[in-house]
């Protein structure tokens, strides 16, 4: 397969994403339509603890490889990469989902809803078909390669989007608990899929099973992979304990569970994905960003990357702020027919500048190896959010913990952007260790 420029790359991966975003918005207004906005909470809930589990194999093992793969010398240390990346993430699930599916009955009463617990065991098998798909992923763009991951990626939506077809067929003769696990089974099912296709797409992979070579690379991959995963982890656990927060925070001012939860759903199911629509471009610049930053031998081109990777985020984020301050009450009205939704979205609207270009500069950061530094700033900005949702959801309500994420999502921005200020536009053109 041909190796593709840095611009084709950006442009197929955000032509595809514009797709995938497409089918996922639609299948999230399908989604909310059709379960309403309690069960939705439940669904919501159950999600903070499905990121937590695959956080390790999907979050920093890409990367590792990615950045690997585009420094390395010949195909065979490619192919020795992609092999023993595999290896790192079925360690990773054989850990994970046994001890996962033991621990769900008490992860669903720590969440506070014991409807939870049908959607953690539906999505459980997602931390093998993630973790490789990611590995091949990063391995396909580290050599340069957009069509596979974008082909995966709209494989797996298109078959998450014909199970819920069918799976919503079912729903009258189902419990509500069950109702908000059918999502969680579709997208077990899309991501085995997504997994085939990747797999299909990269070719028949070389074994080095008894390769001396494949344990430093290991141990390289896992050194690179580690901030990552502890970013991750620590984020969607403070996001996790965030959503477990808001209902309980939620009753304090005299809301019903039920209410409660109803405006976690609308918070989360519905105006949360609004606010990353412009991550449809930010997504597929952090995505080649980072082979590419890997690649800079000097400060220079990592300037011009830089500048490549945030106007285009900002421009779309502003213009997706916009529309979506501007157009809140149609958006309420007709899209989800719940009126009570447009304030919300109007004052949300900002986050829909932050995410795409905190968004952009993570691939920056980690082509360049500052995880580390990621990782703090991501805890720092985390800590912030859970700190603001216990103050300022009960005199604020709903929106007190929409203004608590717009405070985190800042505060991790703005670190960012010192950091990479201080690694990129300092004087000289040596781009300094990190």
């Amino acid at each position: 397969m041909k190796k593709q420029s840095l611009k084709r790359q950006a442009a197929l991966i955000a032509f595809s994403g514009v797709l995938v975003k497409a089918l996922g918005f639609l299948m999230r207004l399908w989604v909310s339509r059709s379960l309403g906005a309690e069960a939705l909470g439940v669904m919501e809930l159950a999600s903070g603890a499905h990121a937590l589990a695959l956080a390790p194999a999907a979050s920093g093992l890409p990367g590792a490889v990615s950045r690997m793969t585009a420094k390395a010398k010949d195909e065979t240390q490619r192919q020795r990469i992609l092999y023993a990346g595999k290896q790192l993430a079925q360690r990773m699930a054989l850990m994970i989902v046994p001890l996962f599916l033991l621990l769900s009955p008490w992860i669903a009463r720590l969440l506070g809803d014991a409807r939870t617990l049908p959607s953690l065991l539906c999505y459980a098998p997602c931390v093998l078909f993630v973790g490789l798909s990611c590995v091949y992923d990063g391995a396909c763009l580290g050599k340069g390669w957009a069509l596979p991951p974008v082909i995966s990626e709209l494989g797996e939506q298109i078959v998450r989007l014909l199970s819920l077809l069918f799976l919503f067929s079912l729903i009258p003769l189902l419990t509500p608990a069950w109702r908000a696990a059918l999502p969680a089974l579709a997208g077990t099912l899309g991501e085995g899929i997504g997994l085939v296709i990747a797999a299909l797409f990269y070719g028949r992979a070389a074994s080095f099973r008894k390769d001396p070579v494949l344990s430093p690379i290991r141990k390289e991959l896992w050194a690179l992979s580690l901030p990552m995963i502890l970013n991750r982890l620590s984020h969607t656990g403070l996001r996790a304990l965030s959503g477990m927060m808001i209902p309980r925070r939620l009753m304090v001012t005299g809301m019903t569970p039920s209410e409660a939860m109803s405006q976690l759903g609308m918070l989360n199911g519905m105006v949360m994905p609004l606010m990353f629509l412009p991550g449809l471009l930010a997504g597929s610049l952090a995505m080649v960003g980072g082979p590419a930053a890997a690649k800079c031998e000097s400060k220079k081109a990592l300037r011009r990357l830089f500048l490549r990777m945030l106007l285009p985020a900002l421009l779309s984020g502003i213009v997706c702020a916009a529309g979506l301050y501007f157009l809140s009450p149609l958006i309420a009205d007709r899209l989800y027919r719940l009126p009570e939704l447009a304030p919300m979205i109007r004052a949300m609207s900002p986050l829909a500048v932050l995410l795409p270009a905190q968004q952009a500069l993570s691939g920056i950061t980690a082509g360049l190896g500052l995880q580390k530094h990621m990782l703090r700033h991501t805890l720092l900005g985390a800590f912030v959010t859970l700190l603001h949702t216990f103050l300022l959801t009960p005199p604020l309500g709903i929106l007190g913990a929409g203004y608590a994420a717009m405070f985190g999502h800042a505060l991790t921005l703005l670190c960012t952007l010192i950091l990479l200020f201080g690694r990129i536009f300092t004087p000289g053109d040596r781009i300094l260790s990190a």
